[in-house]
């Protein structure tokens, strides 16, 4: 058995974080068309999970004639449904509605001339609409908003006709997939945004006749469903490597009904023949090849007077999300999302990992309670069981200096006692008195990446001063730790050897990176709008740190997640509200950072290229234009900065305010005041701590496009340096070679798409994921760079016995070093480079 078939089946059957959940947050929605005109009934189901479907809730879109499939599809915080009319070939009808259960008056949209059905997507954050002329001619319609349509619709270029025809999003393409009217192949056509490529066969069926076609991403593949005129059910699967499969029979629907509409919610597949609804019955696997052919009754729409039903989901959240027991992590979100369901992917992920831990511990690290809930954990500041999060393996213990198997991975079980083992401090570096390791957050990382310390003043906005000097180690500090989860850490503790190609990491992967500050140094009154914790610190040098026991805050949250239909992972940030500004929210708190370099470098391969560079972006509301910081920043900079001079060491450039570029995307902010409202809403949450955290935004698919939504990802107290993290593109060299100099080369393309193994492209990303693309393309990392710790068997320059160890070689201590310990820092973190021809070619 491969190691990659016991990870997929580890995914399936651990700590229960990962399992089916019985408590589904999406919520399945039919919509089935009436006979004799009596409209489109549209049925809410708030439990997908069950083997039965029952609605929550029923209600009825007033038309008069309706005959064909409805379509519905979320976009931008409201459900859409669209549908056409008997007597009406030239408009296309539609209603929406914010969570299935209240709809609009239905509206049209002029076409000049339509078939039969409408179907729909969303791509490149537009609602986009395909259907058939009367003539069988493909055409498309978009709109930006889902109220604003253009007045002529686009014709799409085709040898065959297209009377059955559906649009889905796959390896980050608009695929439009159709068969001719009683045709016998399915064809289709793709789009990049910018053009159509030609007409493809995707398979062909001899002598048989396809009725219509269903496609559908499900578990990281694109499936065809099909029917044919006389009779059965059978599907095809296009992989990432461009590879149509072998024809498959469905079962448990009967063979002679034509399917309709096909959804996902979370990791169950729905779909609709007639107007009956089916979900498939069949486990996803370690590969999902058997996943979507076994069927089973969900919901049958009750008396016979109805046509076919449409398939959607809502995911609109609302105040059982944040108070139900055992929230659960969802497993995956389908293809064709706007920007807003991300957003709610985001918060519900926030949801399940603040839930608490079950006892007991350490027995159920990775375990949520089932007693308990996202409100009941922020009810006070510290909660009497770690959160789910916390109890996840810190970086040490997914790469501990001692006890490791073969590749440097783990050994012990996931629910083993904390333990914090470096190669330098084995055992742990020496206690102070009355310190323990028994604590969940080890916060041994004291630097953004190597490229800034970053300071809270301890009497905002002044940093503090040692007479006419700056003293940063005198403020309060940010300190950070990175986490593993139980898939990742399995994953790691199977590996025999370093693998010979490049890392993949399984489905269900989750990182998250933690930012605290000390609770002392956060006013009386204000301590309560935390979460809080005792955790591990360090003081003294980083050659002989000690290790101690206190209250910090949680400030900020990363959290990255590998899910099936998302390859290159989906990256989401929270932070603490704050950050810029005190609890009254105009004066400033003064953070500011400490950069571990006080020149920059733009290399550039166009020789028309602005110096310094500027970053586009888009809030979703204007394009906004920044210039970066001048190669020369430290003498040029207002206000002022010092290197080498007022405290500020040799090298280093400093202080420098933190400021918040409006990168932030108009769909995220309209999700966190969606869920603030609802906190404030419940009673639940009158006390909680939750109220004062924010998601700053989240990225799930791979772009080039400067202003596309949170390109530009980065949280305010973790990536602070708008030239290094903060507006990060492309990719950063440092502090290789070591004159103090940032290398930030912006053309640079970091992350291949779709995926590693299958990748047919290169893009220059930014923000998080193209930080983490580094380690993908080039370290071949599969994303992570927690797999820096693995030192694949070689010799280091210039000592030929000598072989580096695996693992992480020491905690960094509290307090702004001198210059020495500040490279040293920065080496570990040059973007992980564990070659020389790596660090040359990111510095290109």
């Amino acid at each position: 058995m491969s190691l990659r078939t016991i990870l997929g089946r580890l995914v399936l059957c651990l700590c229960g974080l990962f399992a089916l959940s019985s408590a589904y947050a999406e919520r399945l929605i039919t919509a089935t068309p009436l006979l004799q005109g009596g409209g489109i009934v549209v049925d809410v189901f708030d439990n997908p999970a069950a083997s039965g479907g029952k609605p929550s809730s029923t209600h009825t879109v007033p038309f008069k004639s309706t005959y064909t499939v409805p379509v519905v599809q979320s976009f931008k915080g409201q459900v859409y449904i669209f549908w056409t009319s008997r007597d009406d070939q030239k408009n296309i009808y539609y209603s929406s509605s914010v969570e299935g259960k209240s709809w609009s008056a239905p509206k049209f949209i002029p076409v000049g001339s339509i078939l039969t059905d409408v179907s729909a997507t969303v791509f490149k954050q537009e609602l986009v609409l395909t259907f058939a002329d009367v003539q069988g001619r493909l055409n498309t319609i978009s709109s930006r908003d889902g109220s604003g349509w253009p007045p002529n619709v686009s014709s799409v270029p085709t040898v065959h006709t297209a009377a059955s025809n559906k649009p889905v999003v796959y390896n980050g393409q608009l695929f439009v997939l159709y068969n001719e009217n009683r045709g016998k192949a399915v064809y289709y056509v793709t789009y990049d945004g910018v053009k159509w490529s030609s007409e493809k066969t995707a398979f062909q069926e001899g002598p048989e006749t396809i009725v219509n076609l269903v496609p559908v991403v499900y578990n990281g593949d694109l499936r065809v469903y099909y029917t044919f005129f006389n009779g059965g059910l059978f599907e095809r699967t296009y992989d990432r490597g461009g590879n149509w499969g072998a024809k498959q029979g469905l079962t448990g629907i009967p063979g002679n009904s034509p399917l309709n509409s096909a959804t996902m919610v979370n990791e169950r597949l729905f779909i609709s023949s007639g107007p009956n609804t089916y979900y498939s019955a069949d486990s996803i696997g370690p590969t999902g090849s058997a996943a979507g052919l076994k069927w089973a009754p969900y919901y049958a729409f009750p008396g016979r007077s109805a046509y076919p039903s449409g398939l959607g989901v809502s995911y609109a959240i609302t105040t059982s999300d944040l108070t139900a027991r055992d929230p659960q992590l969802p497993v995956d979100l389908p293809t064709g999302l706007s920007h807003t369901d991300y957003a709610t992917f985001a918060w519900r992920s926030f949801f399940a990992l603040n839930n608490t831990a079950a006892a007991p511990l350490p027995a159920n690290r990775g375990v949520g309670n089932p007693a308990s809930s996202f409100a009941d954990s922020g009810k006070v500041p510290q909660s009497p069981s770690p959160l789910l999060w916390q109890t996840f393996a810190h970086r040490t213990e997914l790469f501990p200096g001692t006890n490791r198997n073969g590749a440097g991975g783990p050994t012990r079980p996931f629910g083993s006692d904390p333990q914090y083992s470096y190669i330098e401090f084995p055992n742990g570096a020496p206690l102070a008195s009355g310190a323990t390791f028994n604590h969940y957050n080890n916060l041994d990382e004291a630097t953004q990446i190597g490229q800034n310390a970053i300071f809270f003043p301890k009497s905002p906005p002044n940093v503090a001063m040692n007479g006419t000097d700056y003293a940063p180690s005198l403020d309060s500090q940010i300190l950070f730790e990175a986490k593993a989860n139980p898939v990742i850490y399995n994953y790691a503790k199977e590996l025999s050897t370093y693998p010979d190609t490049n890392i993949v990491l399984p489905d269900g992967a989750v990182e998250v990176k933690a930012a605290w500050r000390k609770l002392a140094d956060i006013a009386p009154q204000n301590q309560s709008r935390y979460h809080t914790a005792t955790v591990v610190t360090y003081q003294g040098s980083d050659a002989k740190p000690v290790a101690h026991n206190e209250d910090y805050a949680l400030v900020a949250l990363h959290i990255i997640h590998k899910t099936p239909n998302y390859p290159t992972f989906i990256f989401a940030t929270f932070e603490h509200e704050d950050a810029l500004t005190l609890p009254d929210g105009k004066s400033p708190t003064g953070l500011y950072y400490i950069a571990n370099y006080n020149r920059i470098a733009y290399p550039t391969t166009s020789p028309l290229a602005p110096n310094p560079p500027f970053a586009i972006f888009s809030d979703g509301n204007a394009t906004h234009k920044l210039f970066l910081p001048k190669t020369d920043f430290v003498e040029s900079s207002v206000p002022q900065i010092y290197s080498g001079t007022k405290g500020i060491p040799k090298g280093q450039a400093g202080p420098i305010t933190v400021v918040q570029p409006q990168t932030v995307f108009n769909e995220v902010a309209a999700v966190n005041n969606q869920v603030q409202a609802l906190m404030e809403g419940s009673s639940e949450f009158t006390h909680s701590v939750w109220k004062h955290y924010r998601l700053k935004g989240v990225q799930a698919i791979p772009s080039s496009e400067q202003t596309d939504p949170d390109y530009y990802l980065a949280n305010i107290m973790v990536e602070s340096s708008q030239p290094g993290i903060q507006l990060f593109r492309g990719s950063n060299s440092f502090p290789i070679p070591e004159d103090s100099v940032l290398t930030n080369t912006r053309d640079f393309k970091n992350i291949r798409v779709p995926d590693y193994d299958h990748g047919t492209q290169s893009l220059t990303m930014g923000g998080c994921m193209g930080c983490h693309g580094i380690a993908q393309s080039q370290l071949k990392q599969g994303f992570s760079f927690l797999f820096d710790a693995i030192k694949p068997p070689k010799v280091k320059p210039h000592t030929p016995n000598f072989v580096e160890p695996t693992g992480f070689r020491n905690p960094e201590t509290v307090g702004l070093p001198d210059p020495h310990t500040m490279t040293e820092r920065a080496r570990k973190y040059a973007l992980g480079f564990q070659s020389q021809d790596v660090v040359d070619s990111t510095g290109k």
